[in-house]
C-alpha cells in the first residue's frame, strides 16, 4: 500500500511540478498540520458516490480535525449556490457525476469558481488524462485508490501553495506596466495582461484562445508598430504554463523613445534652415545607394548644384534675404524634381540633387538643363526679385568613384569647372565622359531636327532570286539627309530615335513611303516587287503595330503578299508570346515575316517551328567567310537545310564577290541581297537598276 501511495504521489506531483516552485519539499502531512495552514479553512467535496463522499471526509477530519470546514455536492449543479453562500479555500472534484463528467467537469468549474484551486480525483491512474485536467487549470490530480489523510493533505497543501504562487505570478505579469502575452506553441492566446489588451487591441476573456496573428509576435529585441501609432520593443521567454511549454512576450513601449529619437534624427538628417536632407544624410543616402546598384545593377548621377553669385546677394540684400532666398531655392528644386530624387543641402550655397534611376550619362545632363532653365526665371524675395544662375557639377557611379566621399569630390571639382565657364553651365568629371554625353545630346539635336524638318529619306537595296537573277525583292533602309552635320549612320541615330520616342512616328512614315514605292513601281516599270521594311522592337510592341500596316496597305493599294517585315531575333524573343500574337495577326493578313541578321541573336532553332515567320535572312558576318572557312559553309548549308524542312525561305545579306554569289547559288539559297547585286540608292538610280541589270532572268 505505501509503495503504491509514493508511485501515485510521483506521477501526481510530476504533472503539476512549475517553473515556479515552493522550496516545500513536501513531505506527507499528519492529522492536524492543517496543510501548512493554522487557521481554518473550508473544502468544497463535489463527490456523487456516498461511499467515496464517506471515505473523504473521513481522511479530510483525519488529516485536519476541526479546522477543515468540509461542504459537500453531490452534482456541479450545486456549486454555484454553495460558493454564493460560502468562501471556499479548495475544491475536491471527482470527474465522474451525474450531470458532467471528465475534463469538461474541470472546465465548467473553472468557468464558475476561476479564484479557487482544484484537486480532482478520479478512479484511474491515467497520466494523459492527469495532464489534460493539469493544462485545463487544475492544481493537482489524485487517484480515489492512493488517497490516505496523509496523501490529502499534502495534495491540499500542494494545491494551495500552487495557486497562491499561480496568483502572485499572474498578478506581477497583470500589474507590470509592459504589455505581457502568454501563448501556446500554435500561437493560441493563454493569457495576457490590461497594458498588452492597450497595446495589442486584444480582450480578456474574448480573446482567450484565439489564434494570434504572427505580425504581432515579433522577434527577441525586434520593434513593432502597434495599435494608435505607438512603438514597442519585443522581448520573449519560454515557460511552463499549465504543464505545457508557452511563449511569454513582453512589449516595451517605447513610443517616447522613439519621438525622441526621431527628433534628434530630424536635426541630424535633415538642414533646418531648408528643411532639405542634410549633408551627412546625403553621404549616407549615396552610400546605400551605390550598395543597392553593386546588387542589382544600375547608375547613381549626382549633381553638385552651386548658386552662382549668391555672396553678392547676401552682401547686397542682408542675411536674412540670403536665407529666404536659399529656402525658395531648396522649394524650386524639389517642386522640379522627382518623387524619387534625393536633394539635400550640403551647407552654404551649394545643394545636390542625386539620381537613382539613371540608365545613361545623359540622363543627368537632360536634369542639369531642365534646372538651369528652370532658374533662368528670377526668383522672389519678400521685397525683391533676383536671378539666380547655376554651376553644375556632375558625377556618376561607377564611373567616377566608389563611394559617396569619392563621387561628391568628383562632381565638387566638376562643379568648379563649370563655374570656370561661365554663369549656367554644367560639367561632368570624367572628360571623356563629358565628351560621350555632348556628343549624345548634338546627335539627339541633330535627330529632332530632322525628323521635325522630314528630311530623312530612304535607299532601295535590291534582292534577287539566286537561281536565275531576277529582281524579287526590294529593302527599304533609312538614311540620314547628305547635307546634314553630323553625318550619322544607321547605327548611330536609329537608337537615338528609340530613346527620344521618335520610333514609332519615323517608322510608320517609313512603311507608308515604301509602300507607295512598291506600288510606283510596278506601274511605272510593270515590275512587282516585294517591299521589307525593318520594324524595331519598340514598334513591335506598339499595341498600334497592326492597325498602322494594315491602314498603309489599304491606303497605298499594295496587296499584303507584296509587303514583309523584318525583325530581329532579339525583338521577336524578348516577349515571345506577345510578339507570336501580333506576327500572327500580320500573317493572317497576308504580310509576309522575315528574320533579320538570323545567327546573330538568340539562335534558338527550337523555336522557329514556332514562330510565324516566312523568311530566314543569313547574316552578312556568315557570307563574308564564304570561301575562307569551311565551318561557316557547313553552317549555311545546315541553316539552308533546316529551312527548307521547315519551309522558310532564305535571303543571304552581305554578297560582295561573285564567289560568294556562285557558292550560295549552288547550295540552293533561295535569295541574295548585298553590294554584289545592287547598293541601297535612292529611287531613280534604283529604278535605272531595275531596267537593266534587275531583269536578267527574263533574258
Amino acid at each position: 500500500m505505501a509503495r503504491d501511495f509514493e508511485k501515485g504521489r510521483a506521477v501526481s506531483m510530476n504533472l503539476t511540478q512549475y517553473s515556479f516552485t515552493s522550496g516545500d519539499s513536501g513531505q506527507g502531512a499528519s492529522a492536524g498540520s492543517g496543510g501548512g495552514h493554522g487557521h481554518a479553512f473550508t473544502i468544497l467535496l463535489i463527490e456523487d458516490n456516498p461511499a467515496d463522499a464517506d471515505l473523504c471526509q473521513f481522511y479530510l477530519a483525519d488529516a485536519f480535525g476541526s479546522r477543515a470546514n468540509v461542504l459537500h455536492a453531490s452534482q456541479l449543479a450545486q456549486v454555484e449556490p454553495l460558493l454564493e453562500q460560502h468562501a471556499v479555500d479548495i475544491v475536491l472534484l471527482d470527474l465522474g457525476l451525474p450531470d458532467s463528467s471528465g475534463v469538461t467537469s474541470v472546465i465548467k468549474l473553472r468557468a464558475i469558481a476561476p479564484e479557487i484551486p482544484i484537486i480532482v480525483l478520479t478512479g484511474s491512474r491515467d497520466q494523459q488524462l492527469g495532464v489534460r485536467v493539469i493544462r485545463e487549470h487544475a492544481q493537482d490530480f489524485c487517484a480515489k485508490q492512493d488517497l490516505s489523510s496523509a496523501v490529502l493533505s499534502q495534495a491540499i497543501r500542494h494545491a494551495m501553495e500552487r495557486h497562491r504562487l499561480q496568483t502572485q505570478y499572474a498578478r506581477i505579469l497583470e500589474t507590470n506596466p509592459d504589455g505581457m502575452v502568454v501563448m501556446d506553441d500554435d500561437l493560441q492566446l493563454l493569457f495576457l495582461n490590461q497594458a498588452a489588451s492597450h497595446m495589442l487591441g486584444l480582450k480578456a476573456p474574448e480573446d482567450i484562445g484565439t489564434r494570434l496573428s504572427q505580425d504581432l509576435m515579433g522577434e527577441e529585441g525586434e520593434e513593432l508598430e502597434l495599435v494608435g501609432g505607438r512603438v514597442a520593443e519585443v522581448r520573449r521567454a519560454t515557460l511552463d504554463w499549465n504543464e505545457a511549454p508557452a511563449t511569454l512576450v513582453a512589449y516595451h513601449d517605447i513610443t517616447e523613445r522613439k519621438k525622441a529619437e526621431w527628433k534628434l534624427k530630424q536635426l541630424v538628417q535633415f538642414d533646418q534652415l531648408t528643411g532639405l536632407n542634410s549633408r551627412n544624410h546625403f553621404f549616407d543616402h549615396t552610400d546605400r545607394l551605390i550598395a543597392h546598384v553593386d546588387r542589382e545593377g544600375g547608375m547613381v548621377a549626382v549633381l553638385y548644384i552651386d548658386l552662382d553669385h549668391f555672396k553678392n546677394i547676401n552682401d547686397t540684400l542682408g542675411h536674412s534675404a540670403g536665407d529666404e532666398l536659399l529656402q525658395l531655392v531648396g522649394e524650386r528644386l524639389c517642386q522640379n524634381s522627382r518623387s524619387s530624387d534625393f536633394i539635400a543641402r550640403l551647407g552654404g550655397d551649394e545643394f545636390a540633387l542625386v539620381l537613382s534611376d539613371v540608365e545613361q550619362p545623359d540622363d543627368a545632363a537632360h536634369v542639369a538643363e531642365k534646372l538651369i532653365e528652370v532658374f533662368r526665371e528670377p526668383v522672389r524675395l519678400s521685397e525683391s526679385s533676383v536671378g539666380v544662375g547655376l554651376s553644375i557639377g556632375i558625377a556618376t557611379y561607377p564611373h567616377c568613384g566608389s563611394c559617396g566621399q569619392e563621387l561628391y569630390s568628383a562632381a565638387d571639382t566638376a562643379m568648379y569647372q563649370a563655374k570656370e565657364r561661365g554663369q549656367n553651365h554644367y560639367q561632368f568629371f570624367s572628360e571623356q565622359l563629358q565628351r560621350d554625353v555632348e556628343t549624345r545630346l548634338v546627335r539627339e539635336q541633330a535627330v529632332r531636327q530632322v525628323v521635325a524638318d522630314e528630311t530623312l529619306w530612304l535607299a532601295y537595296q535590291p534582292q534577287i532570286r539566286a537561281s536565275d537573277g531576277q529582281a524579287v525583292g526590294v529593302e527599304a533602309l533609312l538614311r540620314w539627309p547628305t547635307d546634314t552635320i553630323p553625318v550619322l549612320s544607321p547605327a548611330d541615330f536609329i537608337p537615338v530615335m528609340e530613346d527620344v520616342g521618335l520610333i514609332e512616328r519615323v517608322g510608320y512614315w517609313v512603311m507608308k513611303q515604301a509602300a507607295q514605292m512598291a506600288v510606283a513601281t510596278e506601274q511605272e516599270l510593270g515590275i512587282t516587287l516585294r517591299m521589307a521594311v525593318n520594324v524595331s522592337m519598340r514598334q513591335l510592341y506598339d499595341p498600334g503595330l497592326f492597325d498602322q500596316i494594315a491602314g498603309v496597305l489599304e491606303s497605298t493599294g499594295l496587296p499584303p503578299g507584296n509587303f514583309e517585315v523584318e525583325l530581329t531575333e532579339s525583338s521577336i524573343m524578348a516577349d515571345l508570346e506577345r510578339t507570336c500574337e501580333t506576327l500572327r495577326r500580320l500573317r493572317e493578313l497576308g504580310v509576309s515575316i522575315a528574320i533579320d541578321d538570323f545567327g546573330t541573336g538568340y539562335s534558338s532553332l527550337s523555336y522557329l517551328r514556332k514562330l510565324p515567320v516566312d523568311v530566314l535572312k543569313i547574316d552578312r558576318s556568315f557570307v563574308m567567310e564564304i570561301g575562307s572557312n569551311r565551318q561557316t559553309e557547313a553552317i549555311i548549308e545546315n541553316l539552308l537545310g533546316l529551312s527548307r524542312a521547315l519551309g522558310l525561305r532564305v535571303v543571304a545579306e552581305g554578297v560582295e564577290n561573285d564567289e560568294q554569289q556562285a557558292f550560295l547559288r549552288g547550295i540552293g539559297c533561295d535569295y541574295l541581297q548585298g553590294f554584289h547585286i545592287g547598293r541601297p540608292v535612292e529611287l531613280s538610280r534604283f529604278h535605272g537598276w531595275l531596267r537593266s541589270a534587275g531583269r536578267e532572268g527574263d533574258e
